[in-house]
């Protein structure tokens, strides 16, 4: 245990009362449960109708996946200097960590070959799974422990003990059955409802030692560490939804994804990623439904609709986040709310542009496709959990649509764009600091997305789903007129020259060979800029939110000419890396601003799965157009190419949320991502299986 940990390995007394059967299933003998397949379920492997069971491997990191049931638990461990073990649930959004140190030498952590994660369900109501664990160290000391909701997990990894709230620090006790020594880290919640243990059970020889609170696991004769772990809470689970009752048989045969998506997706909310965001957001719902919509069941595609207006806030906005479990219950104290009102769940309404990714999702399902529109009227008069009509939940988005649109198609000028919520560098998909390089009116909102709801918000209007709504729709038409022309604001042009300047010095500044991206700078180079600064002038990063325009709007051919030049050009002339398109490119901006935007910054040169499916999904819809040019088809389908090469080479990455890459030779290698500060990505992201409806030519 480290000095600046003292929160991790507190003294406990005894439980024995209910940890007998617990126990004697923690500290069977290795071989009672031994599985003599492979630990790895090969990417074609049939699964049962009611088991979920897949692993990823990424280099030093391993996830084991488990569903069944009442049980949904994803289990990650780290190899190196300092060993790691998360166990994450979707009841509750809770995880679990044990870190360990090695003596500073790298060692491996991973589930023992030939065994999978199992499944426990004990009688007095903890669930949760169970493994056994191998490490190559000769030695393993405890260093700290956390029980916890996954926000004050994901909290603790990049912020240390300093994050953790004094009230959310674990007991830990020595334990013994038949005079076989183990160890019991446990909880009570804040709330005094619910109970988080893990258990630490060493197997096979390996030696458990104790002294003046601190732990150590010793190597067994065979010079490795065995244990087994168990982890077990009693938060309410959630409901999956069957593999038949949320594809359709159109879906891809890229058996990842659907396992990604069968862990992520409930009838209560479709969670964002596993392990880091286990829980509703609804930008990603939206957004991954939009792509999914084609080869999802109806009944799924509604569940994901109903869990956006479920939560919409009384002015129509859209909620980005819930806080829920633990975390909810610490921050209603916080506030002094009520004690009836402490378990209530936070959500958060800082974001702007799940506002208007609404309507165009409701439209395309209850308007567009035979499906939706075969139910729509009974699925707008559904009601919410507060016994409001979704329908009624729908007109108040779409007024706030116009409301807040109506500034600018009044007076069309940048300060009357949507800007970020006051006091926030975040606001669209790149919520990090550092992801719109401190512009202040995103480009995807701006450009795409309010033009995008205006449309869809007339549609709805006209479809006489909300009723008579004739005034309405003229409204929403004369306000998308001014709200067409905002890409004209954002433009950014860098000459030949200069071009070539600028990329060649970035290039050999990130140790790149300069020469296959200025070989296409063959004149001046025109991008739209990431977005525009509080001042309205442009920041000048070129990236891929134009894969929002070509989603839901229909560009003029010239513009489609130039994103699909982007997707072409190699890095750092444009987009294209070895590894995929990376989401932004800074090399046509001022140093000071290259710097927010590097291979460890998570909206920086790096690759995301679902920017590069949304950029194939836009192409593929503007190539199903019929009033373009010959030539802006051919670069499209040039585009398109060079996309999916990029896609399918990473296709063994495409379900986790985002890659990285470092220079080898002057190329760009693939590189797992990690930030300066220990953040790291998800192995499952919802809206990264978007690939089984999102498929190049010729694939199923």
């Amino acid at each position: 245990m480290t000095e600046n940990e003292p929160h991790s390995l507190a003294a406990g007394t005894s439980r024995r009362d209910f940890l007998a059967l617990s126990l004697a299933l923690a500290l069977s003998p290795y071989a009672a449960n031994a599985d003599p397949s492979s630990p790895a379920i090969p990417p074609s492997a049939p699964q049962s109708s009611d088991i979920l069971q897949f692993d990823i491997t990424e280099p030093g990191v391993e996830h084991h996946f488990y569903r069944h049931e009442r049980i949904a638990a994803h289990l990650q461990a780290n190899h190196g200097a300092r060993p790691r073990l998360i166990v994450a649930f979707p009841a509750g959004n809770t995880g679990m960590g044990v870190w360990f140190e090695s003596a500073g030498k790298p060692a491996a952590l991973g589930i023992a070959p030939g065994t999978r994660v199992e499944g426990i369900e004990q009688p007095d109501g903890l669930r949760g799974v169970s493994a056994h664990l191998r490490s190559d160290a000769r030695r393993l000391d405890v260093a700290s422990a956390v029980l916890a909701n996954v926000r004050n997990l994901r909290d603790y990894v990049t912020g240390g003990a300093r994050t953790l709230p004094p009230a959310l620090a674990c007991q830990v006790e020595r334990i013994e059955d038949q005079g076989r020594p183990g160890l019991l880290f446990s909880r009570t919640s804040v709330e005094g409802k619910h109970r988080l243990e893990l258990r630490i059970a060493p197997e096979r020889g390996t030696r458990l030692l104790s002294e003046g609170g601190r732990h150590a696991l010793v190597a067994a004769p065979d010079g490795a560490i065995h244990v087994r772990v168990t982890a077990l809470l009693d938060y309410a689970p959630l409901t999956p939804f069957a593999m038949a009752d949320l594809l359709t048989d159109a879906a891809a045969d890229r058996p990842r994804d659907k396992q990604a998506l069968a862990f992520l997706a409930s009838t209560e909310n479709y969670a964002a990623g596993s392990w880091r965001f286990l829980t509703y957001f609804g930008r990603d719902t939206l957004l991954s439904t939009a792509m999914l919509m084609p080869v999802l069941q109806p009944p799924a595609i509604e569940a994901a609709l109903a869990s956006v207006l479920d939560r919409l806030a009384p002015d129509g906005s859209v909620a980005h986040e819930d806080a829920i479990g633990e975390f909810a219950v610490l921050e209603n104290r916080r506030a002094m709310r009520p004690l009836a009102e402490q378990e209530t769940p936070l959500r958060d309404y800082k974001m702007i542009d799940g506002d208007f990714i609404l309507a165009p999702v409701l439209a395309a399902y209850l308007l567009d496709a035979p499906r939706g529109a075969a139910r729509a009227s009974a699925f707008l008069a559904r009601r919410s959990a507060s016994g409001q009509r979704y329908d009624t939940l729908v007109a108040v988005n779409l007024e706030r649509v116009l409301g807040l649109a109506a500034p600018y198609a009044a007076r069309p000028h940048f300060s009357n764009l949507i800007a970020l919520k006051f006091n926030t560098p975040v606001g669209n998909w790149r919520d990090s600091s550092n992801g719109l390089g401190g512009g202040r009116y995103p480009f995807d909102v701006n450009v795409a997305l309010v033009p995008a709801a205006l449309r869809a918000a007339e549609l709805l209007y006209r479809s006489g789903l909300l009723g008579q709504q004739d005034t309405a729709a003229a409204r929403a038409a004369s306000l998308a007129g001014p709200w067409s022309d905002t890409g004209r604001l954002f433009q950014v042009m860098a000459p030949a020259g200069q071009a070539r300047t600028q990329a060649g010095a970035y290039a050999r500044a990130q140790a790149l060979d300069p020469a296959p991206a200025l070989q296409t700078i063959e004149g001046p180079v025109r991008f739209d800029a990431l977005a525009l600064g509080a001042d309205g002038q442009p920041i000048p990063v070129m990236h891929t939110d134009s894969s929002f325009v070509l989603q839901f709007l229909d560009p003029p051919p010239a513009w489609l000419d130039s994103v699909a030049a982007h997707i072409l050009m190699p890095f750092p002339a444009g987009l294209r890396t070895p590894v995929g398109v990376v989401v932004a490119n800074p090399a046509y901006a001022p140093d000071g601003m290259q710097r927010l935007f590097t291979r460890k910054d998570y909206h920086g040169t790096v690759v995301w799965s679902w920017q590069q499916a949304m950029l194939a999904s836009g192409i593929r819809r503007q190539l199903a157009r019929a009033d373009l040019p010959a030539d802006t088809r051919s670069a499209l389908r040039a585009a398109d190419r060079a996309l999916w090469q990029g896609i399918l080479a990473m296709q063994a990455r495409s379900a986790g949320e985002l890659w990285s890459w470092q220079p080898r030779a002057g190329q760009a290698v693939l590189s797992s991502w990690e930030s300066a500060e220990g953040d790291e990505a998800c192995a499952a992201q919802l809206w990264s299986t978007v690939y089984l409806a999102v498929k190049p030519d010729g694939h199923t």
